[in-house]
């Protein structure tokens, strides 16, 4: 799997606690060194409620439901995700002072009613929070914590998330981040005499730059996998440097010793949030040959994210005693179809290629495949229900199924009010941080 974008797992502030500054007085990191946020694609309350549904799992409402993000850091994400769903509210805590006030002015100068932000320490979050809630987010959140704040992280969850909620986490998950582990502790060493956080940022960036020029052109396997790490250290935003590499906590965990924790609060796992994309996305045939090898024990999971180095883990947990729902082909007529295909030269008559934005091929050999995906291009983003452009839904659900899980197209179970880009949200987040998002919770950058 390739790196992720550095800001892609935000380590949330998620105390007031921190290294000391020159003085006695503690300073909360995230207030000495404020994080670059962006927002989650995959965070969506309508992204989170597909992959539940098409891997058996509950559904929350979608209309006005309720949205709890802990480790909400300056308001990125939740921001767009208010803005675009006015008959649902939102609630953000981060113990970051300095993030809750940028939050909070954005929310201001959005206008949003439907969204309130909160300070306060994990620990302290709970008799603070009414619930339940439809949806809880913990998006780089339990790695960058204490074991007793994310104990208290998985006592909010388990006792604020609803019946039928959906709990989305990620994390730093083996084996993947053994490795980058490895830099961290390597860098920690090399700016222990850098006083105040920012300056140790820069040094570290100033280090894994020289270290990756010096492994530059080496051949050995592991010299290009140290120089890869050590340049996504120079490279990375100083504030990603800061709190990922530098910060008194940051702990990886196994899928199975995660998921055991999330067992113990009376958690199940669902789905990968991010199970179509790339970060999420395992070769088809991968557990057959695991099983083929012998290696299909109660720890296949931990082995399937060793063979594919898997860096981050974005699960979704639903109480154990929430719904299962048995998922059929037939459901898929009741979904939302959208696609940018375009067509292009057919290699044969009964070929027929379509190409995605993001380069890709896809070849139809379906004829009532092709004739809907040449109807849905005019429409994009918006989609139309399956059953009203492809009628025979149980012929057809598992090839859209796999051109979902491929990124190829966009099922859904719902489309919004308006598919519109709000002018507003996008000069402001262009401001903010250079991109802007969408109704489908989106991601451009300018």
């Amino acid at each position: 799997m390739g790196n992720p974008r550095p800001n892609d797992a935000a380590p949330a502030a998620g105390t007031d606690a921190g290294d000391p500054d020159e003085g006695s007085v503690a300073v909360n990191p995230y207030d000495e060194v404020p994080y670059r946020s962006r927002p989650i694609e995959w965070s969506a309350p309508e992204r989170l409620a597909f992959a539940s549904a098409v891997h058996g799992g509950p559904v929350p409402r979608l209309d006005r439901g309720s949205v709890l993000e802990l480790g909400c850091g300056n308001g990125a994400n939740l921001l767009p995700l208010a803005a675009y769903r006015s008959r649902a509210s939102f609630v953000g805590v981060d113990g970051s002072r300095s993030a809750i006030d940028v939050a909070e002015a954005r929310r201001r100068e959005l206008g949003l009613g439907n969204v309130r932000f909160v300070r306060a320490d994990f620990a302290a979050t709970l008799a603070a929070l009414e619930g339940p809630f439809d949806f809880i987010l913990m998006h780089g959140v339990l790695s960058w914590v204490s074991d007793i704040e994310r104990d208290a992280l998985f006592r909010i969850g388990a006792t604020r998330l609803a019946a039928e909620g959906l709990l989305y986490l990620n994390y730093n998950c083996k084996p993947g981040w053994n490795i980058r582990g490895m830099v961290r502790d390597s860098l920690l060493a090399q700016t222990s005499d850098v006083r105040g956080l920012a300056a140790r940022a820069k040094r570290a960036q100033e280090v894994a730059a020289t270290v990756a020029a010096s492994l530059a052109g080496l051949e050995h396997p592991y010299s290009r996998l140290l120089e890869n790490e050590y340049r996504f250290v120079r490279d990375a935003d100083a504030s990603y440097v800061a709190h990922e590499f530098l910060a008194e906590h940051n702990h990886a965990y196994w899928r199975s010793e995660l998921l055991a924790l999330a067992s113990g609060w009376g958690l199940r796992p669902v789905a990968d949030a991010d199970f179509d994309r790339a970060s999420g996305r395992l070769p088809d045939d991968l557990e057959r040959r695991i099983a083929a090898c012998g290696l299909g024990n109660r720890a296949v999971e931990d082995t399937i994210d060793l063979l594919s180095y898997r860096q981050l883990h974005s699960p979704i947990l639903a109480h154990e005693g929430a719904a299962r729902r048995a998922f059929s082909l037939a459901d898929v007529g009741g979904f939302f179809i959208a696609s940018s295909l375009r067509p292009a030269d057919a290699p044969s008559p009964t070929v027929r290629r379509f190409l995605h934005a993001s380069g890709h091929e896809v070849e139809v050999r379906n004829e009532a495949i092709g004739h809907a995906l040449e109807a849905l291009r005019p429409r994009w983003p918006r989609g139309l229900r399956v059953r009203d452009v492809l009628p025979e839904v149980p012929t057809h659900a598992s090839d859209l199924l796999l051109l979902q899980r491929h990124g190829m197209i966009d099922l859904r179970l719902v489309e919004p009010d308006d598919a519109s880009p709000s002018a507003a949200v996008r000069a402001c987040e262009e401001r903010w941080g250079g991109y802007f998002t969408d109704p489908y919770h989106r991601l451009t950058f300018v």
